[in-house]
């Protein structure tokens, strides 16, 4: 081969060269996907939003009043969560009203059922009630329940009775307190 064409032939080459790296170029551009915090609780009816634990009258002169002590609500608590990474949620519960003297109002959440995903709170059995908020679901990460009845946890209320304390104190008069829920960054 001659010099020229050992450069016609490196021109030919340089120019393929050329096209094949015009054929790889890349662009690029940056993508944000931005998750929002959430932390969302609703309470879900499967009849009404009431709660009648109601005592039956002794039918026999000496016997004692029997109270409704232990009741599955119908209640149950949905609840949406996306939080920063290793940090938890809770529900909590208190009373707004007054809790005749010698009655003990306990709660307990249910073990999570239904279609829910992620990482869903777990129960702290049966907690007392008070004016005080107490946890009753901790544990709670990024997650959703599921939404409505049969989702999330299915509320279960008990009641203690100290005799002594409640026939010395007791009025005719029903006692009516509304539970509220809340759910809130576990610090």
């Amino acid at each position: 081969m001659n010099f020229k064409g050992a450069i016609g032939l490196f021109f030919i080459l340089l120019v393929l060269a050329g096209t094949c790296y015009a054929d790889e170029h890349e662009a690029n551009h940056k993508a944000k996907v931005n998750i929002p915090n959430v932390a969302l609780l609703s309470l879900q009816f499967e009849e009404n939003s009431s709660l009648d634990l109601t005592g039956s009258a002794a039918a026999i002169a000496g016997d004692q009043i029997n109270l409704n002590t232990d009741q599955k609500s119908g209640v149950w608590i949905n609840y949406s969560s996306v939080s920063e990474k290793n940090q938890k949620r809770k529900v909590t519960a208190s009373v707004s009203g007054t809790i005749p003297q010698g009655i003990t109002l306990k709660v307990k959440a249910e073990k999570s059922v239904g279609n829910g995903k992620g990482e869903l709170g777990q129960s702290k059995g049966f907690v007392k009630l008070s004016e005080t908020p107490a946890d009753i679901i901790s544990g709670i990460g990024s997650c959703y329940t599921g939404t409505g009845i049969q989702n999330g946890h299915l509320l279960s209320y008990e009641v203690d009775v100290d005799e002594a304390v409640f026939y010395r104190n007791s009025e005719q008069q029903p006692a009516l307190v509304s539970v509220v829920y809340t759910l809130t960054d576990d610090n």
